[in-house]
């Protein structure tokens, strides 16, 4: 099952399952998704649920196997919840296959980040109890953020806002929430955030930095673009916070790129691509200095989100690389000029 399907549900589980398995890299959908879970375990006739919580490198893991088939004092049912689960998996899979389809004085609750559909224990997990917590599209991420700010916030996010935000954030639920958390404050009593104010609280100072990084790079000045990203992680801003704003304006500038490698002239690719009149000479000479490299734009950001979630590259090195690649072309015969390693 999808996480987000799953967090959508409010009511009881109408079966209790002896093992759970929360799957997938992304951490905060994975918590998410287990508070939805122990409020849906509503107790069977009134009784309470004890719970007990180990870490996945804990030396106390063949403990978790005798707890989950041990009844809970009083009467009650054990809950057991193993973070960081993996290698209890891989150490515990044959016992674990014996006890996915048994009824159990507990339930178990494994946390993992990598699951394969083709093992014995998979398929004797019953379909229900496996729940999928991969990063959401950013389709869905606007849902998301509409439903967590009615459902957390008492309040309405309109989907333009919504869009803004996740444009200018990511997809690291993590970050979205937070963001959401503000917006929530700065309304005060109001009861809708728009536009405006994703506007104002979120992209103005960031995005105002992002092109002083831009602009930065448009000059072939790589050391002052790097000493602008330095403040900004230093100041606390969140990675993919950052990668985030960049990519709001240079996928703008892939578009126009790409549409003036079609034929189209730069006054009508900066209006297809909807470029406000404040940005449209900024943009249009990271366009001219990139050339025919503005076309890769989409790949760098993939390459650099992807670095700076699942690799032990640090955040800052994979967002130092992709303002390298940013830098201008050299000039032919030029030798002073600075070149971006590719």
């Amino acid at each position: 099952m999808d996480a987000l399907q799953f967090l959508a549900e409010n009511k009881p589980l109408r079966t209790v399952r002896a093992l759970y398995v929360l799957a997938g890299p992304d951490r905060f959908l994975k918590r998410l998704v287990l508070e939805r879970l122990l409020a849906r375990l509503a107790p069977e006739q009134g009784q309470e649920w004890s719970r007990s919580d180990y870490a996945g490198d804990s030396e106390h893991l063949a403990e978790v196997l005798t707890e989950v088939q041990t009844p809970a004092l009083w009467g009650g049912r054990r809950l057991v919840v193993v973070d960081d689960a993996d290698q209890f998996v891989s150490r515990y899979r044959e016992t674990l296959e014996k006890l996915a389809g048994q009824h159990l004085a507990a339930v178990l609750i494994l946390l993992v980040e990598k699951w394969a559909s083709n093992t014995r224990l998979a398929k004797a997990l019953p379909q229900d109890a496996l729940i999928l917590c991969e990063t959401p599209k950013a389709r869905q991420l606007v849902s998301w953020c509409q439903n967590r700010t009615a459902s957390e916030y008492g309040k309405k996010l309109a989907t333009e806002a919504a869009e803004l935000l996740v444009e200018l954030t990511g997809s690291d639920l993590g970050l979205l929430e937070q963001e959401l958390a503000k917006l929530a404050v700065y309304v005060g009593e109001g009861q809708s955030i728009t536009s405006e104010d994703v506007d104002k609280l979120v992209a103005r100072n960031r995005m105002q930095t992002v092109w002083q990084i831009l602009e930065a790079l448009g000059r072939g000045q790589l050391s002052e673009a790097l000493v602008i990203l330095g403040r900004l992680l230093e100041q606390g801003e969140e990675p993919l916070a950052i990668l985030g704003a960049l990519s709001w304006q240079l996928r703008k500038v892939a578009q126009v790129a790409g549409l003036i490698s079609q034929g189209l002239s730069e006054a009508q690719a900066v209006g297809r691509v909807g470029v406000q009149a404040w940005q449209r000479d900024r943009l249009l000479v990271l366009v001219r200095q990139l050339r025919e490299r503005a076309l890769r734009i989409y790949d760098w950001l993939v390459q650099t989100d992807l670095q700076i979630k699942s690799t032990h590259l640090p955040p800052r090195s994979a967002l130092e690389t992709l303002l390298v690649r940013l830098l201008p072309a050299a000039s032919p015969g030029s030798a002073s000029a600075p070149t971006a390693r590719l």
